[in-house]
């Protein structure tokens, strides 16, 4: 009986130029978001379920107690990766067919044991799990650092003007650059050099403001697609690992 390929929910749309601009306007990028931010206490507990799971039961396995252990923990990296393609569909939109469960299909208790401890469906899933503590506090400082920059030039005219608010640029001491360009030609040699000089700007009136705030507009776009496009990677890299493989062509829709 030939397998089912189902078709997907809804596909991860690929990042392109207007949708940079369409970011905030789109109901999928609050979904990458929450998927990314959450992302954060997964990792932790995924890292610290295992680390516990695989150091205790891997010190007591000499005395028998340990075995159970580590095939209990083997057994919820399976239960582990059903959570994470529940979360990639509902927050993702992204379906992702399980590779199957081969420990359940097969018969006696140690072939079961065997297809668990040794099955590619498992360490794939343990693998992804324990990468997960390094995707959540990356995905967490990249949120939280480009959303509060973003919303912090947005909301400038709201506070621009209060007592000890300081919103602008500020140096220590004014930088300048000397770029040039020279071009030999014959014995002669052309060239061009200017200065510029930066130094410190603040805003201190509305229309600074509110320029500061089309700014900090334009950035936040910029970095929910930015969001938009690590929540695609991931979901490629979720469904490289926990997915089933590509059937064959002759596979029916």
């Amino acid at each position: 009986m030939r397998s089912l390929t189902l078709p997907s929910r809804s596909e991860l749309p690929r990042p392109s130029a207007t949708s940079v601009f369409l970011s905030p306007l789109r109901p999928r990028t609050y979904g990458n978001l929450a998927y990314l931010l959450l992302a954060f206490p997964l990792g932790i507990a995924y890292f610290v379920f295992l680390t516990v799971g695989l150091s205790v039961g891997g010190a007591l396995v000499v005395l028998v107690v340990g075995a159970p252990i580590l095939v209990f923990v083997l057994g919820c990296c399976h239960l582990g990766a059903w959570f994470e393609r529940l979360t990639a569909r509902y927050l993702l939109g992204l379906d992702i067919r399980s590779p199957g469960y081969p420990f359940l299909e097969t018969d006696g208790p140690l072939a079961r044991l065997r297809a668990l401890v040794l099955g590619r469906e498992t360490w794939a899933a343990a693998g992804y799990l324990a990468s997960k503590f390094v995707i959540g506090v990356a995905s967490f400082v990249l949120v939280t650092t480009l959303l509060s920059v973003s919303l912090s030039l947005l909301s400038a005219p709201l506070y621009y003007d209060d007592p000890g608010v300081s919103v602008g640029l500020r140096l220590p001491d004014p930088v300048t650059l000397t770029p040039s360009l020279r071009i030999p030609w014959g014995e002669l040699l052309i060239g061009a050099e200017f200065a510029v000089t930066i130094t410190s700007w603040t805003v201190t009136t509305l229309p600074a403001a509110l320029a500061m705030s089309a700014v900090g507009l334009v950035s936040l776009a910029v970095s929910l697609a930015v969001c938009n496009g690590v929540a695609w990677l991931l979901g490629r890299f979720t469904r490289f690992l926990l997915g089933a493989a590509e059937r064959s062509s002759d596979a029916t829709p």
